[in-house]
């Protein structure tokens, strides 16, 4: 199925690897241009390497604003954007101070704030422009350990929802997609500090979730193309969960 998106503009921060890398790929594999951003320019490098001619690369910080006027700012034109960065610390609320709340604060919120006000002005100019929030299956359900991620990401929801009124007139298109388990080096990590009993994480975690495995990257980034694609017109103000079954509520 050809997605449409042969030499549109996409922005995909936090990308130099997993769930944002996942999506540069499969949005390069549809013939868009692909600008990654993250913080180090050696895994950037790298990344950028691999992704291929039809993609670029820009240092910046997400929780910093300068660098998203910076970011924004290098680009002449833009059609999507995917917006990303990397998760919250985990711990529980004794763990946590008022320093891990301000980063996470600047981290998970404001970069979605700001690399949304920075965005809005170039996707105006676009002919199919669509912005895609990567949260967490957190917002439907909290996930031990992950306090911050469960306190702020539905911030970003709740953004989200009130933006797909306040920009439907200009033609951007809103959406959310909710990750639950996507086997990534963030996982790893999160299992390794995991508080658990259970010998094995793993086998933890995919006992909960119906296709009784975890999600693979590739699968995430083909879902997230589709949806910052023109075939998704009228998808808008949505939430999708990429989980495998495991979120079991009603709504």
């Amino acid at each position: 199925m050809d997605l449409m998106l042969k030499d549109s503009t996409v922005l995909v921060t936090a990308a130099s690897r997993g769930l944002g890398f996942s999506v540069a790929k499969a949005l390069v594999n549809e013939g868009a241009r692909v600008i990654i951003c993250g913080r180090t320019e050696r895994t950037l490098k790298e990344a950028s390497s691999k992704l291929g001619s039809n993609a670029d690369y820009r240092i910046a910080d997400v929780s910093k604003s300068d660098d998203i006027q910076n970011l924004i700012k290098s680009l002449d034109t833009l059609d999507g954007l995917y917006v990303n960065a990397g998760g919250p610390s985990p711990g529980e609320f004794s763990d946590l101070n008022d320093s891990d709340w301000k980063h996470a604060f600047e981290l998970t919120l404001m970069s979605a704030v700001r690399l949304t006000r920075e965005a809005i002005p170039l996707l105006k100019k676009a002919e199919h422009p669509s912005i895609l929030y990567s949260t967490s299956i957190s917002v439907k359900q909290p996930i031990n350990n992950l306090l911050l991620s469960n306190s702020l990401r539905p911030a970003v929801i709740g953004m989200m929802r009130t933006l797909s009124g306040e920009l439907a007139a200009d033609g951007i298109r809103v959406n959310a997609v909710c990750p639950g388990y996507i086997h990534t080096q963030r996982v790893e990590e999160l299992m390794a500090k995991s508080k658990t009993n259970e010998s094995d994480p793993t086998t933890a975690i995919t006992s909960q979730i119906p296709l009784g495995r975890m999600g693979r990257p590739d699968e995430f980034g083909v879902t997230c193309a589709f949806l910052l694609s023109p075939l998704a017109s009228y998808i808008h103000g949505s939430l999708l969960l990429i989980d495998g079954g495991l979120y079991k509520g009603m709504m």
